[in-house]
């Protein structure tokens, strides 16, 4: 793991998750966590990070726990996808899951008319938010340091 592993999710962590939930991610999904593990994403949307037990009060909204005990989760499941972020709504950002594996696209799912879309932004939008935030606390950190010394 990383210096400050509380942020980011380890090879280890991503593991476990794919495999409580039965799926293999693609690389471009595990990037992501392992750059920053709590994303915020324009929109609204929080991107469900991966359960992490050093982190429980960040990660509890886990991508484990959203996909098999959330309000929506079975459902998303059971429509062959895999929920990737909420906005409160009802609405999901998913990806389709086929044979076993999580396809690289985000797509948007509509709660009430079950239509897919795709989200434009995509996965490099969540990519650039979570190098933006592992950046910042990277300054905050730094900037702690050197007040401290």
């Amino acid at each position: 793991m990383t210096e400050h592993s509380r942020e980011v999710a380890s090879d280890e962590l991503i593991y476990h998750a794919e495999t409580e939930l039965g799926i293999t991610f693609p690389e471009e999904l595990k990037s992501i966590w392992r750059t920053h593990n709590c994303n915020e994403l324009s929109g609204g949307w929080i991107f469900y990070p991966i359960f992490n037990p050093a982190n429980p009060r960040k990660t509890a909204g886990a991508i484990t726990y959203e996909n098999l005990r959330g309000a929506w989760g079975k459902h998303i499941r059971d429509l062959g996808l895999l929920a990737l972020a909420s906005n409160g709504t009802g609405n999901h950002l998913v990806a389709r899951v086929v044979d076993g594996y999580v396809e690289p696209k985000i797509l948007h799912w509509h709660h009430e008319t079950g239509r897919l879309t795709h989200w434009k932004p995509g996965i490099p939008a969540v990519m650039r938010s979570a190098q933006k935030s592992a950046d910042s606390l990277a300054k905050i950190r730094d900037k702690f340091v050197l007040n401290k010394a």
